[in-house]
């Protein structure tokens, strides 16, 4: 057996701490290269680093994304935004500058380098978790919400926003969903792929098309009234037939039309979370970077 193992320190949390903020999570080497660091984290190893912070994580991830969001948002009031936003990721020698730094906020806070770089959007961090994480068999919803919280600012109901995406990228053929796990569509994209069905319904149902812009006139409602009291009984319930099975269509049509506005929204609502998120811990940087 090994020696035990020491426990670790105020200093050499702090230490790992601010370099996981400095080089990001998984460059243990580069960390404990780091002259900044080197001399607080000589008896640690990689393995050592990685397991901590894997600690911390957990520690972290138990206050829930809500929760931890909400934490960070009453800590931090949100500032008036400049023209041209900018983050200065200055790493302080102090330990309580350090903690100070990383209370209320996730690993890996998003970061925006310049006025130019655009917020990333959930569909693409979606993608980005999938194909990083290389399941063979996809990704669970939980593994790919715990990749992002790690590395970016997760809003208050993330979880459900999550849900939502995924829900509508599986739909949508973006992605592939077996057992609960989620994969990348090798189908063609979900642009196409839209456009494409909406043509094979216009050219498979003209007559709908046509039915849809049709308006008829007062003499035209009349002549067809009077037209069905000539009608035999034979001829009026399958005339009636006729009128419930285009009512039934026409309702499908509708509930169709309500869901994707539904997706629509729901995307919109998620895009513009994200970016009000990023916004709010882009401010909290440049707050403690004064």
């Amino acid at each position: 057996m090994g020696a035990p193992k020491q426990k670790w320190t105020a200093e050499e949390e702090a230490a790992l701490k601010a370099g996981v903020r400095k080089h990001g999570s998984g460059k243990w080497q580069t960390i404990l290269r780091d002259p900044e660091f080197s001399h607080v984290l000589s008896s640690r190893s990689n393995v050592d680093l990685k397991d901590k912070w894997r600690n911390i994580n957990v520690t972290l991830s138990g206050l829930g994304s809500r929760e931890k969001a909400r934490l960070a948002l009453k800590r931090n009031p949100v500032p008036q935004l400049d023209d041209k936003p900018s983050v200065v990721n200055k790493v302080g020698s102090d330990e309580k500058a350090v903690e100070d730094k990383l209370v209320g906020a996730p690993p890996e806070v998003l970061e925006v380098a310049d006025s130019k770089k655009t917020y990333t959007r959930l569909d693409n961090l979606i993608l980005e978790a999938i194909t990083t994480l290389k399941e063979p068999k996809g990704s669970e919803r939980n593994a790919i919400a715990m990749y992002i919280e790690e590395r970016y600012w997760a809003p208050p109901n993330f979880s459900k926003l999550l849900a939502s995406k995924l829900k509508f990228m599986a739909s949508n053929g973006q992605l592939s969903k077996v057992k609960h796990r989620y994969r990348i569509s090798v189908s063609l994209p979900s642009s196409e792929t839209t456009r494409n069905s909406s043509d094979s319904k216009h050219k498979d149902s003209p007559r709908t098309e046509s039915k849809e812009l049709k308006v008829f006139t007062r003499s035209e409602v009349v002549a067809e009234l009077e037209k069905m009291k000539s009608l035999s009984a034979h001829e009026a319930a399958a005339a009636a037939a006729r009128a419930v099975a285009e009512a039934e269509a026409a309702i499908a049509e509708a509930e169709k039309a309500a869901r994707e506005a539904e997706a629509a929204e729901a995307e919109a609502e998620a895009a513009q979370v994200f970016a009000e998120a990023a916004i709010k811990a882009l401010n909290c940087q440049k707050l403690r970077a004064c």
